[in-house]
Protein backbone atom coordinates (compact mmCIF):
# COMPACT_ATOMS: atom_id res chain seq x y z
CA UNK A 1 0.00 0.00 0.00
CA UNK A 2 1.35 3.28 -0.89
CA UNK A 3 0.81 6.33 1.39
CA UNK A 4 -2.00 8.00 -0.80
CA UNK A 5 -4.59 5.30 -1.96
CA UNK A 6 -5.45 7.11 -4.30
CA UNK A 7 -2.27 5.99 -5.78
CA UNK A 8 -2.58 2.27 -5.33
CA UNK A 9 -2.12 -0.33 -8.68
CA UNK A 10 0.06 2.61 -10.14
CA UNK A 11 2.67 1.92 -11.70
CA UNK A 12 5.41 4.39 -11.08
CA UNK A 13 6.89 5.84 -14.02
CA UNK A 14 10.74 4.10 -14.55
CA UNK A 15 13.72 6.59 -13.51
CA UNK A 16 15.31 7.68 -17.06
CA UNK A 17 18.30 9.21 -15.19
CA UNK A 18 19.16 5.37 -13.99
CA UNK A 19 18.12 4.17 -18.10
CA UNK A 20 20.77 7.49 -19.26
CA UNK A 21 23.56 6.51 -16.87
CA UNK A 22 23.20 2.74 -18.02
CA UNK A 23 26.72 1.93 -19.70
CA UNK A 24 26.13 -1.54 -20.86
CA UNK A 25 22.64 0.38 -22.46
CA UNK A 26 24.98 3.35 -23.52
CA UNK A 27 27.19 0.38 -25.11
CA UNK A 28 24.91 -1.11 -26.91
CA UNK A 29 22.97 1.93 -28.15
CA UNK A 30 26.81 2.52 -29.43
CA UNK A 31 27.28 -0.56 -31.22
CA UNK A 32 23.56 -0.34 -32.65
CA UNK A 33 24.21 3.43 -34.00
CA UNK A 34 28.17 2.16 -35.58
CA UNK A 35 26.85 -0.81 -37.10
CA UNK A 36 24.02 1.75 -38.75
CA UNK A 37 26.42 4.44 -39.68
CA UNK A 38 28.63 1.27 -41.48
CA UNK A 39 26.03 -0.13 -43.55
CA UNK A 40 24.75 4.23 -44.04
CA UNK A 41 28.33 5.06 -45.04
CA UNK A 42 29.20 2.63 -47.34
CA UNK A 43 25.88 2.54 -49.20
CA UNK A 44 26.35 6.36 -48.97
CA UNK A 45 29.78 6.15 -50.82
CA UNK A 46 28.40 3.68 -53.43
CA UNK A 47 26.26 6.34 -54.20
CA UNK A 48 28.92 9.35 -54.46
CA UNK A 49 30.99 6.90 -56.77
CA UNK A 50 27.94 6.48 -58.87
CA UNK A 51 27.09 10.36 -59.05
CA UNK A 52 31.20 10.96 -59.65
CA UNK A 53 31.37 8.95 -62.73
CA UNK A 54 27.92 9.66 -64.43
CA UNK A 55 28.42 13.71 -63.72
CA UNK A 56 31.33 15.62 -65.43
CA UNK A 57 33.60 17.03 -63.46
CA UNK A 58 32.19 20.57 -63.25
CA UNK A 59 28.60 18.88 -62.16
CA UNK A 60 30.14 16.88 -59.83
CA UNK A 61 31.65 19.91 -58.25
CA UNK A 62 28.34 21.69 -58.16
CA UNK A 63 26.55 18.71 -56.72
CA UNK A 64 28.95 18.76 -53.65
CA UNK A 65 28.91 22.04 -53.35
CA UNK A 66 24.93 22.21 -52.90
CA UNK A 67 24.98 19.28 -50.09
CA UNK A 68 28.25 21.21 -48.68
CA UNK A 69 26.87 24.27 -48.98
CA UNK A 70 23.21 22.37 -47.01
CA UNK A 71 25.98 20.96 -44.33
CA UNK A 72 26.39 24.76 -43.30
CA UNK A 73 23.09 25.30 -42.65
CA UNK A 74 23.30 22.97 -39.70
CA UNK A 75 24.44 26.74 -38.04
CA UNK A 76 20.60 27.70 -37.59
CA UNK A 77 19.24 23.83 -37.61
CA UNK A 78 20.85 22.61 -34.59
CA UNK A 79 22.23 25.55 -32.30
CA UNK A 80 23.05 22.95 -29.91
CA UNK A 81 19.44 22.53 -28.58
CA UNK A 82 19.08 18.70 -28.46
CA UNK A 83 22.37 18.84 -25.89
CA UNK A 84 20.49 21.01 -23.86
CA UNK A 85 17.05 19.29 -23.95
CA UNK A 86 18.16 15.62 -23.39
CA UNK A 87 18.93 16.60 -19.39
CA UNK A 88 15.07 17.27 -19.54
CA UNK A 89 14.15 14.14 -21.56
CA UNK A 90 15.44 12.35 -18.49
CA UNK A 91 13.43 14.18 -16.24
CA UNK A 92 10.86 12.21 -13.47
CA UNK A 93 7.70 14.26 -14.41
CA UNK A 94 5.62 12.29 -17.33
CA UNK A 95 4.94 15.21 -18.73
CA UNK A 96 7.81 18.04 -18.57
CA UNK A 97 8.99 15.16 -20.97
CA UNK A 98 5.86 15.25 -23.00
CA UNK A 99 5.78 19.26 -23.13
CA UNK A 100 9.88 19.43 -23.63
CA UNK A 101 9.32 16.67 -26.71
CA UNK A 102 6.47 18.29 -28.51
CA UNK A 103 8.10 21.55 -27.98
CA UNK A 104 11.37 20.69 -29.36
CA UNK A 105 10.31 18.93 -32.39
CA UNK A 106 8.10 21.82 -33.05
CA UNK A 107 11.00 23.82 -32.78
CA UNK A 108 13.49 22.32 -34.86
CA UNK A 109 10.99 22.20 -37.42
CA UNK A 110 10.82 25.44 -37.75
CA UNK A 111 14.75 26.02 -37.72
CA UNK A 112 14.52 23.73 -40.92
CA UNK A 113 12.31 25.64 -42.77
CA UNK A 114 14.49 28.70 -41.47
CA UNK A 115 18.01 26.79 -42.55
CA UNK A 116 15.96 26.07 -45.99
CA UNK A 117 15.37 29.29 -46.40
CA UNK A 118 18.94 30.57 -45.96
CA UNK A 119 20.54 28.29 -48.27
CA UNK A 120 18.59 29.18 -51.36
CA UNK A 121 18.50 32.19 -50.48
CA UNK A 122 22.79 32.46 -49.87
CA UNK A 123 22.82 30.88 -53.35
CA UNK A 124 21.00 33.62 -55.16
CA UNK A 125 21.93 36.69 -53.59
CA UNK A 126 25.93 35.09 -54.47
CA UNK A 127 24.76 35.29 -58.30
CA UNK A 128 25.71 31.31 -58.45
CA UNK A 129 24.54 29.76 -61.84
CA UNK A 130 20.89 28.90 -62.71
CA UNK A 131 21.80 25.35 -61.84
CA UNK A 132 23.33 25.45 -59.00
CA UNK A 133 20.25 27.89 -57.82
CA UNK A 134 17.74 24.85 -58.81
CA UNK A 135 19.42 22.39 -57.05
CA UNK A 136 20.14 24.25 -54.13
CA UNK A 137 16.01 24.50 -53.79
CA UNK A 138 15.50 21.14 -54.83
CA UNK A 139 17.72 19.74 -52.43
CA UNK A 140 17.22 21.50 -49.63
CA UNK A 141 13.98 20.00 -48.37
CA UNK A 142 16.71 17.51 -47.15
CA UNK A 143 17.26 20.09 -44.57
CA UNK A 144 13.75 20.53 -43.78
CA UNK A 145 13.14 17.06 -43.44
CA UNK A 146 15.63 16.02 -41.54
CA UNK A 147 15.95 18.75 -39.43
CA UNK A 148 12.77 17.21 -37.71
CA UNK A 149 14.01 14.17 -38.02
CA UNK A 150 17.26 14.77 -35.77
CA UNK A 151 14.98 15.71 -32.96
CA UNK A 152 13.43 12.65 -33.12
CA UNK A 153 16.84 10.94 -32.89
CA UNK A 154 17.96 12.70 -30.10
CA UNK A 155 14.68 11.71 -28.32
CA UNK A 156 15.71 7.97 -28.65
CA UNK A 157 19.72 8.85 -27.69
CA UNK A 158 17.95 10.04 -24.37
CA UNK A 159 16.30 6.38 -23.77
CA UNK A 160 19.64 4.16 -25.23
CA UNK A 161 17.09 2.80 -27.63
CA UNK A 162 18.70 3.66 -30.86
CA UNK A 163 17.78 0.28 -32.59
CA UNK A 164 14.89 2.46 -34.71
CA UNK A 165 16.97 4.82 -35.50
CA UNK A 166 19.93 2.73 -36.91
CA UNK A 167 17.13 0.17 -39.13
CA UNK A 168 15.19 3.71 -40.44
CA UNK A 169 18.22 5.57 -41.17
CA UNK A 170 19.97 2.35 -43.05
CA UNK A 171 17.14 1.40 -45.10
CA UNK A 172 16.84 5.11 -45.61
CA UNK A 173 19.95 5.14 -47.49
CA UNK A 174 18.91 1.67 -49.27
CA UNK A 175 16.00 3.78 -50.72
CA UNK A 176 18.83 6.52 -51.59
CA UNK A 177 21.16 4.18 -52.94
CA UNK A 178 18.37 2.63 -54.72
CA UNK A 179 16.85 5.74 -56.37
CA UNK A 180 20.45 6.57 -57.40
CA UNK A 181 20.97 4.06 -59.04
CA UNK A 182 17.92 4.39 -60.98
CA UNK A 183 18.63 8.34 -62.22
CA UNK A 184 22.32 6.86 -63.59
CA UNK A 185 20.42 4.55 -65.72
CA UNK A 186 17.80 6.84 -66.98
CA UNK A 187 18.43 10.14 -66.22
CA UNK A 188 21.91 10.98 -64.64
CA UNK A 189 21.55 14.96 -64.37
CA UNK A 190 22.42 16.89 -61.52
CA UNK A 191 18.81 17.88 -60.55
CA UNK A 192 17.85 14.34 -60.63
CA UNK A 193 21.09 13.31 -58.52
CA UNK A 194 19.53 15.59 -55.66
CA UNK A 195 16.11 13.60 -55.33
CA UNK A 196 17.65 10.65 -53.54
CA UNK A 197 18.58 12.37 -50.60
CA UNK A 198 15.24 13.90 -49.98
CA UNK A 199 13.21 10.89 -50.27
CA UNK A 200 15.88 9.74 -47.50
CA UNK A 201 14.96 11.99 -45.28
CA UNK A 202 11.34 11.63 -45.76
CA UNK A 203 11.60 7.68 -44.88
CA UNK A 204 13.60 8.59 -41.80
CA UNK A 205 11.54 11.14 -40.25
CA UNK A 206 7.89 8.94 -41.02
CA UNK A 207 10.09 5.94 -39.50
CA UNK A 208 11.30 7.16 -36.35
CA UNK A 209 8.06 9.17 -35.71
CA UNK A 210 5.67 6.20 -36.07
CA UNK A 211 8.16 4.69 -33.32
CA UNK A 212 7.65 7.56 -31.21
CA UNK A 213 3.86 5.51 -30.46
CA UNK A 214 5.89 3.07 -28.51
CA UNK A 215 4.33 4.01 -24.93
CA UNK A 216 6.78 1.95 -23.44
CA UNK A 217 9.73 4.62 -24.42
CA UNK A 218 8.11 7.61 -22.28
CA UNK A 219 8.45 9.77 -25.17
CA UNK A 220 5.17 10.59 -26.36
CA UNK A 221 4.51 14.02 -27.51
CA UNK A 222 2.29 16.43 -26.08
CA UNK A 223 -0.38 17.48 -27.88
CA UNK A 224 0.06 20.66 -26.51
CA UNK A 225 2.67 23.42 -28.26
CA UNK A 226 4.36 25.21 -26.10
CA UNK A 227 5.93 27.77 -27.67
CA UNK A 228 6.68 29.37 -24.40
CA UNK A 229 9.12 26.95 -23.55
CA UNK A 230 11.43 27.62 -26.96
CA UNK A 231 12.59 30.73 -25.23
CA UNK A 232 14.20 29.16 -22.46
CA UNK A 233 15.58 26.30 -24.83
CA UNK A 234 17.53 29.11 -26.66
CA UNK A 235 18.46 31.06 -23.56
CA UNK A 236 20.16 27.94 -22.08
CA UNK A 237 22.21 26.79 -25.71
CA UNK A 238 22.83 30.11 -26.81
CA UNK A 239 26.95 29.86 -25.82
CA UNK A 240 26.69 26.26 -27.29
CA UNK A 241 24.62 27.71 -30.60
CA UNK A 242 27.27 30.23 -31.20
CA UNK A 243 30.42 27.70 -30.75
CA UNK A 244 28.36 24.98 -32.94
CA UNK A 245 27.35 27.23 -35.33
CA UNK A 246 31.20 28.55 -35.17
CA UNK A 247 31.98 25.01 -35.59
CA UNK A 248 30.33 24.14 -38.37
CA UNK A 249 31.68 27.04 -40.91
CA UNK A 250 35.33 25.74 -39.70
CA UNK A 251 34.49 22.38 -41.49
CA UNK A 252 32.75 23.25 -44.46
CA UNK A 253 33.89 27.21 -45.05
CA UNK A 254 37.05 25.71 -46.62
CA UNK A 255 34.60 23.77 -49.55
CA UNK A 256 32.12 27.66 -49.72
CA UNK A 257 35.37 29.10 -50.09
CA UNK A 258 37.08 27.17 -52.87
CA UNK A 259 33.97 27.92 -54.90
CA UNK A 260 34.38 31.05 -54.96
CA UNK A 261 38.26 31.75 -55.34
CA UNK A 262 38.56 28.81 -57.81
CA UNK A 263 36.52 26.59 -59.48
CA UNK A 264 33.66 24.00 -59.37
CA UNK A 265 36.51 21.53 -60.49
CA UNK A 266 37.92 22.22 -57.92
CA UNK A 267 35.38 21.81 -55.41
CA UNK A 268 34.65 18.11 -57.12
CA UNK A 269 38.10 17.13 -56.77
CA UNK A 270 38.73 18.45 -52.97
CA UNK A 271 34.95 16.48 -52.17
CA UNK A 272 36.89 13.36 -52.96
CA UNK A 273 38.57 13.81 -49.85
CA UNK A 274 35.60 14.72 -47.95
CA UNK A 275 33.88 11.62 -48.89
CA UNK A 276 36.63 9.54 -47.17
CA UNK A 277 37.21 11.90 -44.00
CA UNK A 278 33.35 12.44 -43.79
CA UNK A 279 33.77 8.82 -42.54
CA UNK A 280 34.97 9.23 -39.84
CA UNK A 281 33.34 11.93 -38.61
CA UNK A 282 30.10 9.98 -38.97
CA UNK A 283 31.14 7.68 -36.36
CA UNK A 284 32.64 10.26 -34.09
CA UNK A 285 29.26 11.72 -34.04
CA UNK A 286 27.46 8.57 -33.51
CA UNK A 287 29.79 7.34 -30.76
CA UNK A 288 30.02 10.50 -28.83
CA UNK A 289 25.54 11.25 -28.78
CA UNK A 290 25.12 7.52 -26.74
CA UNK A 291 28.76 9.12 -24.58
CA UNK A 292 26.95 12.28 -23.97
CA UNK A 293 24.62 10.53 -22.00
CA UNK A 294 26.20 8.81 -19.69
CA UNK A 295 28.60 12.31 -19.10
CA UNK A 296 24.62 13.60 -18.29
CA UNK A 297 24.11 11.44 -16.09
CA UNK A 298 27.03 11.24 -14.14
CA UNK A 299 27.55 15.11 -13.69
CA UNK A 300 27.62 16.52 -11.08
CA UNK A 301 27.17 13.42 -8.42
CA UNK A 302 29.99 11.33 -9.67
CA UNK A 303 32.83 12.99 -10.73
CA UNK A 304 34.84 9.65 -10.55
CA UNK A 305 32.93 8.11 -13.39
CA UNK A 306 32.90 11.04 -15.78
CA UNK A 307 36.49 11.05 -15.82
CA UNK A 308 36.51 7.47 -16.12
CA UNK A 309 33.93 7.55 -19.51
CA UNK A 310 35.78 10.52 -20.77
CA UNK A 311 39.18 9.73 -20.89
CA UNK A 312 38.25 5.79 -22.05
CA UNK A 313 36.00 7.39 -25.04
CA UNK A 314 39.05 9.46 -25.29
CA UNK A 315 41.42 7.14 -26.07
CA UNK A 316 38.77 4.93 -28.22
CA UNK A 317 38.37 7.92 -30.34
CA UNK A 318 41.75 8.33 -30.50
CA UNK A 319 42.75 4.87 -31.61
CA UNK A 320 40.25 4.83 -34.02
CA UNK A 321 41.47 7.81 -35.73
CA UNK A 322 44.83 6.70 -36.02
CA UNK A 323 43.75 3.17 -37.56
CA UNK A 324 41.71 5.16 -40.00
CA UNK A 325 45.14 7.14 -40.89
CA UNK A 326 47.45 4.38 -41.09
CA UNK A 327 45.03 2.21 -43.27
CA UNK A 328 44.41 5.06 -45.94
CA UNK A 329 47.52 6.68 -45.47
CA UNK A 330 49.79 4.57 -47.44
CA UNK A 331 47.10 4.11 -49.90
CA UNK A 332 45.05 6.93 -50.97
CA UNK A 333 45.82 6.99 -54.75
CA UNK A 334 45.35 3.74 -56.03
CA UNK A 335 41.73 3.63 -53.68
CA UNK A 336 41.20 6.68 -55.02
CA UNK A 337 41.56 5.40 -58.55
CA UNK A 338 39.70 2.28 -57.63
CA UNK A 339 36.74 4.03 -56.70
CA UNK A 340 36.48 7.37 -58.27
CA UNK A 341 38.61 6.72 -61.62
CA UNK A 342 42.20 8.27 -62.81
CA UNK A 343 40.95 11.73 -63.40
CA UNK A 344 40.39 12.52 -59.31
CA UNK A 345 43.63 11.19 -58.34
CA UNK A 346 45.16 14.17 -57.87
CA UNK A 347 43.52 15.06 -54.88
CA UNK A 348 44.80 12.26 -52.89
CA UNK A 349 47.46 14.49 -51.04
CA UNK A 350 44.23 16.56 -50.26
CA UNK A 351 42.37 13.46 -48.62
CA UNK A 352 45.66 12.40 -46.55
CA UNK A 353 45.20 15.77 -44.78
CA UNK A 354 41.57 15.46 -44.62
CA UNK A 355 41.12 12.18 -43.25
CA UNK A 356 43.99 13.73 -40.52
CA UNK A 357 42.09 16.31 -40.22
CA UNK A 358 38.87 14.05 -38.99
CA UNK A 359 40.68 12.03 -36.77
CA UNK A 360 41.95 15.09 -34.83
CA UNK A 361 38.56 16.66 -34.85
CA UNK A 362 36.80 12.97 -33.31
CA UNK A 363 38.50 14.97 -30.38
CA UNK A 364 37.24 18.09 -30.27
CA UNK A 365 33.63 16.43 -30.78
CA UNK A 366 33.98 14.63 -27.48
CA UNK A 367 35.00 18.22 -26.28
CA UNK A 368 32.77 19.40 -27.32
CA UNK A 369 29.86 17.11 -25.94
CA UNK A 370 31.72 16.50 -22.71
CA UNK A 371 31.74 20.17 -21.59
CA UNK A 372 28.22 20.60 -22.83
CA UNK A 373 26.73 17.40 -20.50
CA UNK A 374 28.88 19.81 -17.46
CA UNK A 375 27.18 22.86 -18.01
CA UNK A 376 30.34 25.00 -19.61
CA UNK A 377 29.54 25.35 -22.91
CA UNK A 378 29.95 29.21 -22.50
CA UNK A 379 33.60 28.69 -22.63
CA UNK A 380 33.89 26.97 -26.63
CA UNK A 381 32.73 29.63 -28.65
CA UNK A 382 35.61 31.93 -27.82
CA UNK A 383 37.90 28.99 -29.23
CA UNK A 384 35.82 28.12 -32.24
CA UNK A 385 35.84 31.73 -33.48
CA UNK A 386 39.69 31.94 -33.10
CA UNK A 387 39.59 28.31 -35.35
CA UNK A 388 37.32 29.68 -37.61
CA UNK A 389 39.20 33.31 -38.31
CA UNK A 390 42.71 30.74 -38.50
CA UNK A 391 41.09 28.72 -41.09
CA UNK A 392 40.10 31.71 -43.01
CA UNK A 393 42.82 33.45 -43.22
CA UNK A 394 45.07 30.19 -44.01
CA UNK A 395 42.35 29.87 -47.01
CA UNK A 396 42.86 33.55 -48.21
CA UNK A 397 46.47 32.88 -48.24
CA UNK A 398 46.51 29.05 -49.32
CA UNK A 399 43.99 28.28 -51.83
CA UNK A 400 44.91 30.62 -54.41
CA UNK A 401 48.34 29.41 -54.26
CA UNK A 402 47.73 25.80 -54.16
CA UNK A 403 44.10 25.27 -54.76
CA UNK A 404 42.32 22.54 -52.85
CA UNK A 405 45.68 21.33 -51.17
CA UNK A 406 46.13 24.56 -49.66
CA UNK A 407 42.36 24.26 -48.21
CA UNK A 408 43.07 20.81 -46.42
CA UNK A 409 46.28 22.09 -45.13
CA UNK A 410 44.25 24.93 -43.53
CA UNK A 411 41.68 22.48 -42.10
CA UNK A 412 43.97 20.16 -40.52
CA UNK A 413 46.24 23.24 -39.19
CA UNK A 414 42.89 24.72 -37.85
CA UNK A 415 41.50 21.06 -36.04
CA UNK A 416 45.47 20.99 -34.16
CA UNK A 417 44.59 24.30 -33.07
CA UNK A 418 41.43 23.84 -31.99
CA UNK A 419 41.80 20.75 -30.05
CA UNK A 420 44.70 21.62 -28.17
CA UNK A 421 43.19 25.28 -27.09
CA UNK A 422 39.78 23.40 -26.44
CA UNK A 423 41.45 20.72 -24.14
CA UNK A 424 43.46 22.87 -22.57
CA UNK A 425 40.61 25.13 -21.53
CA UNK A 426 38.64 22.07 -20.28
CA UNK A 427 41.45 21.05 -18.15
CA UNK A 428 41.62 24.16 -16.42
CA UNK A 429 37.95 25.01 -15.66
CA UNK A 430 36.95 21.65 -14.86
CA UNK A 431 37.28 20.51 -11.34
CA UNK A 432 38.11 17.13 -12.71
CA UNK A 433 41.35 16.76 -13.57
CA UNK A 434 42.96 14.32 -16.58
CA UNK A 435 40.03 13.93 -18.47
CA UNK A 436 42.23 13.69 -21.48
CA UNK A 437 45.02 10.65 -21.49
CA UNK A 438 47.48 13.08 -22.75
CA UNK A 439 50.34 10.99 -22.40
CA UNK A 440 49.09 7.37 -24.08
CA UNK A 441 47.94 10.08 -26.95
CA UNK A 442 50.93 11.39 -27.55
CA UNK A 443 52.38 7.75 -28.03
CA UNK A 444 49.79 7.24 -30.24
CA UNK A 445 50.42 10.36 -32.75
CA UNK A 446 54.01 9.37 -32.78
CA UNK A 447 53.70 5.97 -34.18
CA UNK A 448 50.49 7.11 -35.95
CA UNK A 449 53.36 9.28 -38.12
CA UNK A 450 56.00 6.70 -38.34
CA UNK A 451 53.56 4.00 -39.33
CA UNK A 452 52.10 5.87 -42.02
CA UNK A 453 55.22 7.31 -43.83
CA UNK A 454 56.94 3.64 -43.90
CA UNK A 455 53.46 2.10 -45.09
CA UNK A 456 53.78 5.73 -47.78
CA UNK A 457 57.54 4.24 -48.81
CA UNK A 458 56.60 0.50 -49.35
CA UNK A 459 53.44 1.31 -51.78
CA UNK A 460 55.45 3.74 -53.68
CA UNK A 461 58.24 1.11 -54.50
CA UNK A 462 55.98 -1.89 -54.96
CA UNK A 463 52.33 0.18 -55.89
CA UNK A 464 50.90 -3.74 -56.26
CA UNK A 465 51.55 -4.07 -52.57
CA UNK A 466 48.81 -1.27 -51.00
CA UNK A 467 45.80 -3.71 -49.87
CA UNK A 468 48.64 -5.60 -47.58
CA UNK A 469 50.33 -2.55 -46.46
CA UNK A 470 47.24 -1.28 -45.07
CA UNK A 471 46.15 -4.30 -43.27
CA UNK A 472 49.85 -4.90 -42.23
CA UNK A 473 49.74 -1.00 -40.67
CA UNK A 474 46.47 -1.12 -38.68
CA UNK A 475 47.87 -4.79 -37.10
CA UNK A 476 50.62 -2.36 -36.15
CA UNK A 477 48.17 -0.07 -34.11
CA UNK A 478 46.55 -3.15 -32.31
CA UNK A 479 48.95 -2.95 -29.23
CA UNK A 480 47.14 0.57 -28.52
CA UNK A 481 43.92 -0.99 -28.56
CA UNK A 482 45.30 -2.97 -24.98
CA UNK A 483 45.89 0.64 -23.94
CA UNK A 484 42.20 1.64 -23.88
CA UNK A 485 41.89 -1.53 -22.10
CA UNK A 486 44.40 -0.43 -19.88
CA UNK A 487 43.33 3.25 -19.39
CA UNK A 488 39.51 2.07 -18.61
CA UNK A 489 40.86 -0.53 -15.99
CA UNK A 490 42.95 2.25 -14.14
CA UNK A 491 39.92 4.17 -14.41
CA UNK A 492 37.49 1.84 -13.02
CA UNK A 493 38.88 2.66 -9.67
CA UNK A 494 38.13 6.37 -8.19
CA UNK A 495 40.58 9.21 -8.45
CA UNK A 496 39.80 11.50 -5.20
CA UNK A 497 42.90 13.22 -5.96
CA UNK A 498 42.02 14.21 -9.79
CA UNK A 499 38.98 16.44 -8.66
CA UNK A 500 39.87 19.87 -7.46
CA UNK A 501 38.98 21.44 -4.48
Amino acid sequence: MSEDPAFDGIEAPPDYREVAADPRAAARATLTVLVSRVVVAALGWVGSIIVARSLSADEWGRFSFVFALLGVMAIVTDLGVGRVVLARLIDGDPDEIARTASSFIALRTVLGVVGYALAVGYVVVLGYPGQVVAATALAGLVVVFATPGHALSVLYQSRHRLLLVAVAESLGQVVQLAVTVLAAVFAPTLLIFVLPAVLNEVFRLTAKGIGLRNRSLGLRPSRHLDVRRWGPMLREAIPLAIGLALTIAMMKIDVLMLSLLDTFDAVGQYSVGYKFSDIIDTFSLAAAAPVSTLLVAAWPTKLDVFRQRSRSAAMTFAVAGAICVVAFWPSADPIIRLLYGERFAVAAPAARLLVVGAAVMSLIVLGIFLVTSAGKQRYYPAIALLGLALNVGLNLVLIPRLSYDGAAISTVVTWVVTVVLLWAVIERIMPVKGLLPVAPIAALVVTTAAIAAAGQRVVAVWPWSWPVVSVVAVLALLPFVYVVRMVGRADETSHPDAVSP
